[in-house]
């Protein structure tokens, strides 16, 4: 130790082989710094030092430094535990950080709550798994803990959580086999993950956050820090998640003020376009604008509205039997307007000798109006549009193919994800919900939904439904 002592400013630094002796030397409110080696059945002095000492940063030394000895020397307020003998680069390091600082700065520990917020952790070591839950006991989260991760993997399906700490070594599952399985799932896919693993090489760190971690902690790691990390990170994702209710709030008052008027204007107009005989070709062409613009108003308002449905999972389905052609039909007869003002030419395919089905005809409505307007708006003038419905042993195919510019899609799944369109390509507007509610409803009667396209060619939607 002596060589640790020569390279260090004395008058800054103390090494003490007992806590105890701390409390007989004199000059200690002048310290920045003591290291004092412990074989961890000292730690109720620290508390009392601390106090008598604030500005005295105490480090803890020692050959046999276990989890738990960590976690207790944390909890006393001791800021760094340190394999013993000490590292001189160690030393030197703290006070090269130190040079400008003027006071040292009060830990700050006033958390404010995080109950009702959700953690998992997962890890094969109990010691590591109780330092965690210790680390964020005082942030009154509930917390969930697995020592298998398969048995982890199986939860992740069934219960929405807030935040996932997982171990990347673990037997028969890792941590990013596990993570994968959680960005996958329908109820945790937007749910931050953090890795906390002895693993520090790049490769893995990247490889982590590849996967979808928002955070990579090495082990072992600082309780403070990792308490202080993880409470700001959680703290953060509850004001996003309000953000988001305010939100979606917001644009579910939106539409359902606006169903009204907007159903009050399609009557009206249909009734002026039924008794059009004192008009005019202009006027009438006017009123057809006006009447295909209020159509896509409603269609756009219908689809935010089917969007809270899917994914509040209040989507009931009301199942009957039901001809897929007159659905087919009635939709061409609500878009007629549309095909006309972009004068595109339609052609309905029947191949199906029974084309009945059991599905919900509301809602499969809803899917054929969907392809439709978006067939439509991705249309361009004088182009045309075939429709087939044919059938297999088992299933009713429908497809819709637009013989105009096409679309590059380099992955077609994304299409079908919320928000996505392709719109801004072909500078159109569009909302990105109606493709995304269509595979929903699709998906909810055990169907298929695929796009297959080819640019400046076509491109083709296909959806399929069990006769049964």
């Amino acid at each position: 130790m002596q060589e640790l002592l020569n390279n260090i400013e004395n008058e800054k630094f103390i090494f003490v082989e007992n806590l105890k002796d701390l409390e007989n030397i004199a000059g200690l409110s002048k310290k920045k710094l003591c290291i004092a080696k412990t074989d961890f059945k000292d730690l109720y002095l620290i508390r009392r030092l601390n106090k008598k000492f604030p500005n005295l940063e105490i480090w803890l030394t020692s050959s046999e430094i276990s989890r738990k000895n960590i976690l207790l020397a944390n909890a006393s307020g001791v800021k760094n535990v340190i394999s013993y003998p000490v590292d001189v680069k160690l030393v030197q390091k703290y006070f090269g950080s130190h040079k400008e600082q003027t006071k040292i700065l009060p830990e700050v520990t006033n958390y404010g709550s995080l109950k009702g917020l959700k953690v998992m952790i997962v890890d094969d070591n109990q010691m590591n798994v109780d330092l965690l839950a210790e680390t964020l006991g005082t942030l009154d989260l509930d917390i969930t803990t697995f020592l298998k991760p398969i048995e982890a993997s199986k939860i992740v399906g069934k219960e929405k959580f807030d935040l996932f700490l997982l171990d990347i070594m673990m037997p028969e599952m890792s941590g990013f086999e596990l993570a994968k399985i959680i960005k996958h799932s329908k109820l945790n896919s937007d749910t931050p993950i953090v890795f906390i693993s002895a693993l520090s090489d790049s490769e893995n760190k990247i490889m982590g956050y590849n996967i979808g971690s928002c955070a990579y902690i090495e082990k072992p790691f600082d309780v403070s820090v990792v308490r202080s990390q993880i409470y700001n990170m959680l703290k953060t994702k509850r004001l996003q998640d309000a953000l988001n209710d305010k939100k979606e709030t917001f644009l579910a008052m939106i539409t359902h003020d606006l169903k009204t008027p907007i159903y009050a204007e399609i009557c009206a107009l249909e009734l002026l376009n039924k008794n059009n005989e004192k008009m005019d070709g202009m006027q009438r062409e006017i009123i057809t604008d006006i009447l295909s613009a209020a159509k896509y108003m409603k269609n756009l308002v219908e689809n935010i509205t089917q969007k809270y449905k899917v994914e509040n999972e209040s989507l009931v389905l009301q199942k009957v039997k039901s001809s897929l052609k007159n659905i087919v039909i009635a939709c061409i007869e609500d878009t007629k307007y549309l095909f006309k003002e972009k004068n595109i030419k339609y052609t309905l395919n029947c191949n199906a000798k029974e084309p009945f089905a059991i599905f919900d005809e509301l809602e499969i409505k809803r899917v054929v109006h969907n392809l439709i307007i978006n067939t439509i708006e991705h249309g361009i003038s004088k182009s045309k549009v075939i429709m087939d419905i044919k059938e297999t042993g088992k299933n009713l195919i429908f497809s819709i193919t637009n013989f105009g510019i096409g679309l590059e899609i380099q992955n077609p799944d994304d299409i079908f994800l919320k928000y996505v369109s392709y719109a801004n390509k072909n500078k159109k507007l569009a909302s990105g919900l109606g493709l995304y509610i269509a595979k929903k409803i699709i998906d909810a009667h055990n169907g298929t939904i695929k796009v297959e396209s080819e640019v400046n060619k076509y491109v083709k939607f296909t959806f399929t439904l069990p006769k049964s």
